[in-house]
Parts: C-alpha cells; sequence; structure tokens
C-alpha cells in the first residue's frame, strides 16, 4: 500500500458502515519510520473539518480506513473545548479503555494526539509532532543526496498492519527507484525540497 492510497479514503467506526470522514492527509517526519498521525476531514457535507487522529487508534484497510472510536465520542471530546485552544481535547469524559480495532483495548491518552489545539485551525492544522510534514505538501517535492538531485518524491510505500513507513518511491522521469524510508535524513523547515541518505542499499528501481 502507498500513503497516496489512503488519501481520501472513507473513515468509519468500529462496527459501522457510515462514514465519519475521509482521510485529508497523513503526517511523516525525518528519522521516524512508522506512522504516528492521519488528518481526517470530518465533513461528509462537502466542507473541511479537519481533527488529527493518532495512526494507533485506526486500522488501515483496502478502500476504508475503520477508527476506534465513535463519532459520538469524538463530539464529544471536542465540545469540552471552551476557549483554551492551545490546549489538548479533555478526556476526562471517556471511559478507563475504549475497545479499537481487533479488540484491542485502547487507553484514552492516546487521544492526546488525536484531537488538538488543530481543531480550530483552518485550512489545514500542524502535525502534533514536531518535525512532522504532511505527506500532500512533500509529494512532488524534489529528493537529493550528497550527489545531488535524484528525482521527485512520487509516494511512500506503507505496511497497512503494521504502520511501518517501508519505501521511498522516487521519480526519475524514466524509471522509480525504491530507497528504505530510514534513508530520509532530513525535511527542511519552510523548504520544498527533501534530503536522503545513501548509506545502506543501491537504490533499486520498482
Amino acid at each position: 500500500m502507498k500513503l497516496s492510497d489512503i488519501i481520501t479514503t472513507p473513515v468509519v467506526p468500529t462496527g459501522t458502515e457510515d462514514p465519519i470522514g475521509r482521510v485529508a492527509d497523513v503526517a511523516v517526519r525525518a528519522g521516524q519510520a512508522h506512522l504516528d498521525f492521519v488528518l481526517v476531514n470530518m465533513s461528509v457535507t462537502g466542507g473541511y473539518d479537519p481533527v488529527v487522529f493518532s495512526a494507533d487508534t485506526l486500522e488501515l484497510g483496502v478502500g476504508q480506513v475503520t477508527c476506534a472510536y465513535s463519532q459520538e465520542q469524538i463530539e464529544q471530546l471536542r465540545h469540552r473545548k471552551t476557549e483554551e485552544s492551545h490546549l489538548p481535547v479533555g478526556i476526562e469524559g471517556l471511559p478507563p479503555l475504549v475497545v479499537g480495532p481487533f479488540g484491542n483495548a485502547i487507553a484514552p491518552v492516546v487521544m492526546g494526539a488525536v484531537l488538538n489545539d488543530a481543531l480550530h485551525d483552518r485550512p489545514k492544522p500542524i502535525p502534533s509532532e514536531r518535525d512532522c510534514r504532511w505527506f500532500t505538501e512533500l509529494q512532488g517535492n524534489p529528493a537529493f543526496d550528497a550527489t545531488g538531485e535524484l528525482g521527485t518524491l512520487l509516494d511512500v510505500e506503507i505496511d497497512p498492519t503494521s504502520k511501518a513507513l517501508r519505501f521511498l518511491l522516487i521519480d526519475r522521469g524514466s524509471d522509480t527507484l525504491s530507497i528504505p524510508f530510514a534513508e530520509l535524513r532530513n525535511i527542511p523547515d519552510g523548504e520544498h525540497y527533501v534530503v536522503l541518505s545513501r548509506s545502506s542499499d543501491p537504490l533499486r528501481p520498482v
């Protein structure tokens, strides 16, 4: 699966078929080869209502992402926000454990990264962790290593079960190269390029 396959995918609560929104973006970070945060547009009427979810609360499937929380639980958390938009949404109203995908119990402290100060920001919130960037803002940007420009960032291959980010797919025009995600060394702040390190395996056409 590729990150681009996840974008616009419907998000549904466990045990239902009614979408609560669609994936709008996913956060990536140099040095972190695991999906941490997913941006979901909670509007189902064509508007834009962004909420940041911890990836641990989501099950990535083909054509559908399953959420461990119901729309009612999410709205409960959101309505607890008053004028303290710079603080995380309160989680006091949730039970000690919330049942997630596959019956796993998820502590509600996970919600600290799920609903944050980004709820009131438009058009797109800043990822919750330092140095995270939204994938769609990096897609198509040049990729460099010590030898110069390699090509443009086409996509990222992800294992949907473990949520491990496996390979960067770099478009060179004539072919596409697959580079281990761990080779992503830097995403300069405010810049439109990524920096890679080719210290392990050579590039492989895919």
